[in-house]
Order: structure tokens, then sequence, then C-alpha cells
């Protein structure tokens, strides 16, 4: 049995039908006794409440708790009575979209167009120092490699250009879905009837042809300040973006002028300290030159023919005096060749020929190398010099410094690993 109870109510009337004693004679039964017919009692029907529009939508709302921004209103519904005696109910529903939904989108790839108007300008603020000093005619070797790294944009450019970049890059908001979106759906529950009213139970909504439950972000709930694309954003955000670069260049224009003002003086002090240089280096040339000559003559004037140094020698305990003699001398361009004789200062007869070279490139400490060759020549057998002396390979490697004094070491190329067999021997300058 069904039943609309939108449009139809049963309601049922008691009949009573009743009999009175006096119309109906008593009838004898078999035993004698008389049989009396009683008054029939009348039935009443029970009465039918009818569902409230309310109840049936609070039970199908608690099935479409992910759908907040749907708004809910009952359109028909009827009953049947199932198998069991129970009653079940069906409901036709129409869901609707309360406001605008939103969902993130990137922004139009038009904003990002529409920035790259500022790149001349942003470019030219962060290009390398080395490109201003081009312009201003700076040649290539007076660029640093520090000049030819990019230069960061000052605070409050970069501060513009963030803005912009947001501007043309964040993300927007599109409507996914229009307020007043329809949706019907078929609602189907139980009706107990209970002490305190009826009772909704086993409800089941038929949503299959709901949107998704992600679809947007309803626009009362979006973050405050959100674009929206709304027909006009779009030109409004264009002529936001336009704004900000005006602003930009406005800002930029006295840095750039700035940067080739510094690129300018730059150049400038550069000039002034390469001249500085210049004319530093050639200061410095010219009395390195002019110490090399005087250190020149100084080696020739005292290492000269007919100069004798006066000489003394030392091994372990063992000492004695000699001379060194100068003979010829020949002048190179690095150096000066001379020969002489080294001969024992108290025996002058006990003479060794030398061949020796004395180098005019003066090392740190201020002193020139001086190597001598010691020839065959006349000895005494008895000094401990002969072991040098009577060899084929006697040497001295000395020091001439700045007072016309020579030290270092005579010995046998033979004793290189030997150094303790060396002599120690030093000369004085000759008298002027």
């Amino acid at each position: 049995m069904k039943t609309r109870l939108i449009h139809t109510a049963l309601f049922t009337a008691a009949t009573v039908i009743m009999t009175a004693c006096d119309d109906k004679p008593a009838t004898p039964n078999s035993s004698g006794t008389t049989d009396t017919v009683t008054q029939q009692q009348p039935v009443q029907a029970p009465e039918q409440v009818p569902h409230k529009p309310e109840d049936v939508l609070a039970a199908v709302e608690t099935q479409l708790t992910a759908y907040p921004w749907l708004s809910s209103a009952l359109t028909s519904m009827e009953t049947e009575i199932g198998a069991d005696g129970s009653t079940l109910l069906t409901a036709k529903v129409r869901l609707t979209v309360k406001e605008d939904l939103y969902r993130s989108e990137n922004a139009p790839a038009a904003f990002n167009e529409e920035r790259k108007a500022m790149n001349a300008c942003a470019n030219r603020a962060m290009q390398p120092n080395s490109l201003y000093l081009l312009q201003v005619g700076a040649p290539t070797d007076a660029i640093t490699d520090e000049d030819k790294a990019a230069r960061p944009l000052p605070e409050n450019l970069q501060q513009l250009a963030n803005e912009l970049k947001d501007l043309a890059e964040s993300s927007v908001y599109a409507v996914s879905l229009q307020a007043g979106t329809g949706y019907d759906v078929t609602a189907t529950m139980k009706v107990n009837e209970t002490a305190n009213g009826k009772e909704y139970t086993e409800v089941s909504v038929q949503i299959e042809n709901l949107p998704r439950v992600d679809i947007g972000v309803p626009a009362g709930a979006l973050p405050e300040g959100s674009a929206l694309m709304t027909p006009d954003f779009e030109d409004t955000r264009k002529q936001e973006i336009r704004s900000k670069i005006e602003a930009f260049e406005a800002a930029a224009a006295p840095y750039i002028k700035s940067r080739e003002e510094e690129a300018r003086a730059k150049w400038t002090e550069y000039n002034a300290a390469k001249a500085e240089a210049d004319r530093k280096t050639a200061e410095e040339a010219t009395a390195a030159a002019a110490e090399k000559e005087q250190w020149i003559n100084h080696c020739v004037n005292t290492i000269a023919t007919g100069k004798k140094f006066s000489g003394e020698w030392v091994r372990d305990t063992q000492f004695g005096k000699f001379t060194l003699e100068i003979g010829e001398q020949h002048k190179y361009e690095d150096s000066l060749q001379f020969i002489g004789r080294l001969y024992d200062t108290e025996l002058p007869d006990a003479s060794m020929d030398v061949h020796g070279r004395c180098e005019f490139t003066k090392g740190e400490d201020g002193t020139c190398k001086v190597s001598i060759t010691i020839y065959d020549g006349y000895y005494q057998e008895d000094k401990p010099t002969t072991e040098v002396y009577t060899s084929n390979d006697g040497i001295m490697q000395l020091k001439f410094n700045a007072k016309g004094n020579m030290s270092g070491t005579m010995l046998r190329t033979a004793w290189r690993n030997q150094p303790e067999k060396a002599f120690n021997v030093s000369f004085s300058a000759p008298e002027q």
C-alpha cells in the first residue's frame, strides 16, 4: 500500500453499531435460558501523523556533511509499507550551490609577458661593472674579475622587483562552480515510530551525480585579499603590473646613473694609479739599474788587478794565513773573471795558480757568489792545505759582500759528501 503524504492524508471514520436490548427480544437457547445480543464497541483507526519536511531533510543532510556549500530543499516524498510492516520513505531533494566555488590556478601567462617590459631596465641596473667601464673607454686589461660579476639590485629595487614577480606569478582563483547550480538526488530511509516521534534510520543518498567534494573553496572561505578571476580582473592586474614597472624604472634611473658615474670615477682612479705605478716602476728600475751598476763597479774595483786579499784558513784546531792576489781580470755582462795566485802569507814562494769568477747578481743576503779553481803550484808539504793543493779538484766557494770581504770554504769536489774535511776561509778587503 503506497500513500503520497505531501498531497493527501488518509483519515478513517469510526462506525458505531449499537443494538438496544429492548429492540431485540431474548432468544431462548436449548437450555431454556435466554441469550442476549451484546452491544458491539466502536473501533478507532490509528491517526496517521504526517512526516515533517525539516525532519526528512535533517536525515538527508547527515549524509552530505562533505558538501557544506550545498543547501537542500525537499521536492517530494512518498512512503510504502514493507513486507515486514516497516515504513520506507523515498524523498526527492534539490541541492543548490550556496555561493561561487573557486580553485587555485597559475597566473595567466599574459601577466609574465607584461612583466618583461622591466627586463631592459633591470638588466642595466644589474649588469657587471665591466660593461660600464667599457662604456667610459676603459681597456679590457683594466677590468678585473670582480668587475665581471653581476651587481645585485639594491634593496629598494629588489623589493619592487619582488612585488612585480608576485603580481605576475602568484596564484589566482577561478570559479570552479557557480552559485545557484542545482542537483536532484534521491534519498531513501526507514521510518520508525518511537515514543518521542518518528525516527529516520538507514538513510542512503544517491550522490553519484554530485561534483567532487574538493572541486573548490567557497568564496567566503578564501584567504583575505585573494585574487579572483573576475571578468575585469586580468585587465586590472595588467595595469597594476604596468604601474609597478613605471615605479621600478623611476627608482632605477638614478641608480643606473650612479653606476655610470662610479665606472667613470673608477676609470679615472685607475688611470691615476697606473700613471703613479708606472712612474714608481720607472723610478725603481732606474734605482735598481743604478744600484746594479754601483755593485758591478764595486766588484770590478775591488777584485782588480794587483789587489791582494789577506786571508785565514781554519779546520778543526788547525789554521794558517794565506793571501789571494788578483792578476788579470776580464769583465763580462753578468760576471767578472780573473786569474791570480794563492800563496802562504809568510812564505810567498809557496804559491798556487787560481782562476776565479765573480757573479754580479746580488742575493737576498746582499752578497754575490765567487768561485775559485786551484791549479798546480808550489806548496808546503807540512801544511794541511796540501790535501787540496796536490789534488786536481781543489776549489773555493766564497761570498763577496759590500765591504769587499770574502768568506766560504776551500775543499775538493771529492769531499762534497764529507763536509767535515773542508777548510773555512775568509779574506779581508784589500787596502785601497
